[in-house]
């Protein structure tokens, strides 16, 4: 994924401005950073997940009450364990919004599996896991307990999920960067108004997602599997375990999952590979590729099983279907 220690730090769905208020510093081992770390946030412990060196780069930038770090890392797991959380004497929300990379937050025995424009939170008065990989980006706003008290009383249900209101969490980050722009004074009235909003977001989100619908929350989950398919489709290894960990769920979990849409792991993997090699069956015929390099493309072994396999979902072979439906 590229040297955290190098290039912009910010990238993908989210605001991609760094906070002005401070720069950027950088890190080789894992000491140093450990020590960061810790003076930003409530005590953790980390380890390293890569053989090369550990480096990281990361900004900070207080908001009145607030903080926000931007963070870049090695692949890395950090660890605030229930020791940790039982010594402390003020509890604090970590929400955090993936700019780049791969992170997996568990805590209260749930998972989420973020990749770059998805958000999430968790609790500083509980145990909690992060497991980063290489070159991962991220933003993380610390909320202390007592600057608003509707937002801790969503965290136990909440954390470790996706916050899926994705216009509204782009719209909090998008303030609080904007805010950081304008290099605000210790004392500026417009940093309270700001987090105020900042706040008044949050909470929305943090009420619609502590209440979900389980149909809500079933769309939610099919849909990651249906994106996960279709940026995987050309893998030999695309399976149903693959994808149960991609979800961050159980093998069992994934099938009652798809069960309740009438489908299984495997067909969910065999129908979508076979709807994106008819869309590019039908793209203009002036240049196509052949019907080998189609079903190589999309996960088939060989064009036999590929052909044979569309018949029976289509009812007619691809050279046939093609011939009707080319764009040529």
């Amino acid at each position: 994924m590229g040297d955290p220690a190098g290039g912009p730090l910010y990238s993908m769905a989210y605001p991609q401005h760094p906070p002005a208020s401070h720069e950027a510093a950088r890190f080789r081992g894992l000491g140093a950073w450990q020590d960061y770390v810790n003076l930003h946030f409530p005590m953790l412990e980390m380890a390293s997940r890569n053989a090369a060196d550990f480096r990281a780069r990361a900004s900070s930038c207080g908001l009145g009450d607030y903080s926000l770090t931007h963070i870049g890392t090695s692949a890395s797991t950090v660890d605030r364990t229930a020791a940790l959380a039982r010594g402390a004497n003020a509890g604090y929300l970590k929400v955090m919004w993936q700019l780049a990379g791969e992170m997996e937050l568990s805590q209260d025995r749930r998972s989420v599996c973020l990749d770059a424009g998805r958000a999430s939170l968790c609790d500083t008065t509980r145990a909690y896991r992060l497991r980063l990989s290489d070159g991962a980006r991220l933003a993380v706003l610390l909320i202390p307990y007592d600057v608003d008290s509707r937002l801790p009383r969503y965290a136990q249900r909440v954390s470790a999920t996706e916050l899926a209101d994705k216009p509204t969490m782009q719209a909090a980050l998008g303030a609080i960067m904007g805010l950081t722009r304008s290099r605000p004074g210790p004392n500026d009235p417009g940093v309270g108004d700001v987090m105020q909003g900042v706040s008044a977001m949050l909470a929305a989100t943090l009420s619609r997602a502590a209440e979900p619908d389980d149909a809500a929350l079933d769309a939610q989950q099919l849909r990651r599997a249906q994106e996960f398919v279709a940026s995987h489709m050309a893998s030999s290894d695309l399976t149903p375990e693959r994808l149960a960990t991609a979800l961050c769920v159980s093998r069992r979990t994934l099938y009652a999952l798809l069960a309740r849409h009438g489908t299984t792991p495997a067909r969910l993997i065999a129908q979508t590979r076979l709807q994106h090699a008819r869309q590019a069956l039908a793209r203009d015929s002036s240049n196509p590729e052949s019907i080998t390099d189609i079903a190589l493309a999309h996960g088939f072994s060989d064009s036999a099983r590929f052909s044979h396999a569309f018949k029976d979902k289509f009812g007619e072979p691809p050279s046939r279907w093609r011939a009707r439906h080319s764009n040529g």
